[in-house]
């Protein structure tokens, strides 16, 4: 329906839930990459961009409880809801049976879902919660704008020829055509930001997405099985993303940024002349920028690193994986141990701050390398801090639906589906040995953190050194 102004009238509401996780999973990056925190930002502004009232409740940043978020949704008026829904394992039916209350209390509006989880998990959603309308696949910017202009069209029908949609059909799930992923990432508008009073009170970065993908092809990822077939890595122009940078300072004053890309880095050279334009750019901002990025091990070069250092860089989450070189070879990970080595040992002289992406435990993983890769952390001196290393101890590759290992693992007999709609896969190690070196490990590591809370203890002085793992 729309306006006389010509404005579609049918409001909107986006949320994202709360965040229910504990120290043994708010750190598990395989399960929602830093980039899907700008997701509904950027669907928001899309929407906006074409017209339509839409409104954005985050209850995570609120810090609101899972009642407390349901009271909310009660009270507003919408007729599309949109939700990005994030995997929680068990406590993700916490979030379902919210949703399915504010159904049945308003069982007009239509009931949306997107973002990593959903895409893979779409059949099972809606198999198992009939009151889900719909399921985004993949990017959610325009095929959500293009429901939101169909449910407010005059036969609101049609919006189950939606591309890039998977709704609720009388057979069971239909699956539409999937939609392009986003080739020119600077023809977006910039996304919607949360007030920054909540942003401040919560002593949070300003995120930025300066790309989209990775040109890896690593086995325990799902990220560019999300954005399509043959997606690999896509960026913003560097102008592009210090034009952002500059509006987002001048509305909230915090000269802190942080990258959420996937990978900071293009493919190669080209990349590496990419992110010294950038590193030009940014050094001629008016404001004390300090910010931090993500990268492969195989990208960290000392002049490149030194500039950006000049400009302001101050925290690197590294993806090193393995100290095992066959390890590294079985996640198809494309580096060697000797380029993670490097890398640290670069970004320490540095004087940066370091948080490594480590999967100590793998189905594939034999005690020989685990012998490894204590040598390896050992070297690098990684064990100076009880809770980072009960993390690196600790973790153990979680296996998701949608990632090629899940599919390979599958395929071969040695997963079984378990948990919240089957979405994580359940192994054991090949070598017996490994297997039970894992879980007495899991058992100590749990208890450091139950008494550190995962909080950083150190014990040597130097750069900070974290751990985030798959």
């Amino acid at each position: 329906m729309s306006t006389p102004g010509g404005e579609l009238s049918m409001r909107i509401l986006l949320l994202n839930p709360p965040l229910l996780t504990d120290p043994f999973t708010d750190d598990l990056v395989v399960n929602a990459p830093l980039s899907a925190c700008l997701l509904t930002g950027y669907a928001a502004a899309c929407l906006q961009e074409a017209g339509l009232e839409v409104s954005v409740v985050d209850a995570d940043l609120a810090g609101w409880s899972v009642e407390e978020t349901r009271d909310r949704l009660l009270r507003e008026d919408f007729a599309l809801l949109g939700v990005h829904l994030k995997f929680l394992w068990e406590r993700t039916a916490e979030i379902m049976a919210m949703l399915q209350v504010v159904k049945e209390e308003k069982p007009r509006i239509h009931l949306n879902l997107y973002g990593h989880y959903p895409t893979f998990a779409w059949e099972p959603l809606l198999r198992q919660f009939s009151f889900v309308d719909s399921v985004v696949l993949g990017e959610p910017e325009f095929t959500l704008t293009e429901l939101a202009r169909r449910l407010a069209g005059p036969d609101g029908g049609a919006w189950r020829e939606t591309t890039g949609l998977v709704y609720s059909g009388r057979g069971g799930p239909v699956r539409n055509q999937l939609r392009p992923a986003v080739d020119d990432l600077d023809s977006l508008p910039f996304p919607l930001r949360p007030d920054p009073q909540a942003s401040a009170r919560r002593h949070m970065h300003n995120y930025i997405l300066g790309s989209r993908g990775c040109y890896g092809r690593c086995t325990f990822c799902y990220l560019n099985n999300f954005y399509g077939p043959g997606m690999i890595w896509r960026g913003r122009t560097p102008a592009n993303i210090v034009a952002e940078m500059e509006q987002v300072y001048r509305a909230t004053g915090n000269p802190s940024f942080y990258f959420a890309d996937a990978n900071f880095f293009g493919p190669g050279e080209r990349g590496r002349r990419r992110v010294l334009e950038l590193a030009g750019l940014l050094g001629r901002l008016d404001f004390p920028l300090v910010f931090g990025l993500e990268c492969r091990a195989n990208d960290v070069e000392e002049g490149v690193f030194s500039r950006l250092v000049e400009v302001g860089l101050r925290d690197v989450f590294l993806g090193v994986e393995s100290g095992a070189q066959s390890a590294l070879d079985r996640f198809r990970k494309g580096t060697t141990v000797a380029q993670n080595e490097r890398a640290i040992v670069t970004l320490r002289r540095l004087g940066l701050n370091i948080s490594l992406g480590f999967i100590n435990f793998d189905p594939g993983a034999t005690l020989e390398e685990i012998r490894e890769n204590l040598h390896f952390l050992q070297r690098m001196e990684l064990l100076d801090c009880p809770s980072t290393t009960a993390h690196l101890f600790f973790h153990r590759q979680v296996v998701l639906r949608g990632t090629p290992a899940y599919d390979y693992l599958l395929g071969r007999g040695l997963l079984r589906p378990v948990g919240f709609t089957g979405h994580e896969g359940e192994y054991t190690m090949a070598d017996p040995r490994a297997e039970a070196v894992c879980r007495v490990m899991g058992v100590l590591a749990r208890r450091v953190l139950e008494i550190t809370g995962g909080a950083d203890m150190y014990t040597a002085r130097g750069p900070k050194v974290g751990c985030c793992g798959g």
